[in-house]
């Protein structure tokens, strides 16, 4: 019998991924005050991409199954998470498009991140 789902890694993955994302995003504005690079969606994009595939490739690692369960689970919560963060600090409604590619980026970098983890961990 397979080892069974766990929530805490869910949200141990989501806690990663955010605090990674965090990282990403000091020292890219740092970037972007000292040079001539402009801020784009695009590195906002990879940023959370990145943040969201090594969290859950660690995640998956470390549980050694279903780990593309655990991949989908932490892109869509940290995917969550960011919406209610933006609409804490912002204010306005981002568009659907916006809202639409985060989704994808995240869906699929948790799914990488997750399946490439058990079939390392293998």
């Amino acid at each position: 019998m397979g080892k069974s789902f766990k929530i805490f890694q869910v949200c141990k993955g989501i806690l990663i991924a955010l605090l990674i994302s965090l990282v990403f995003t000091i020292l890219l504005s740092i970037v972007y005050y000292f040079t001539l690079i402009q801020e784009s969606l695009i590195h906002s994009l990879v940023i959370s991409g990145l943040s969201i595939l090594f969290a859950s490739f660690y995640v998956s690692y470390q549980a050694g199954s279903k780990g593309l369960i655990y991949g989908l689970s932490i892109g869509f919560g940290f995917f969550l998470l960011s919406i209610v963060i933006y609409f804490i600090f912002y204010k306005g409604n981002p568009s659907a498009i916006i809202l639409a590619e985060k989704a994808v980026v995240s869906l699929i970098a948790g799914a990488l991140g997750g399946t490439v983890g058990v079939v390392i961990k293998r």
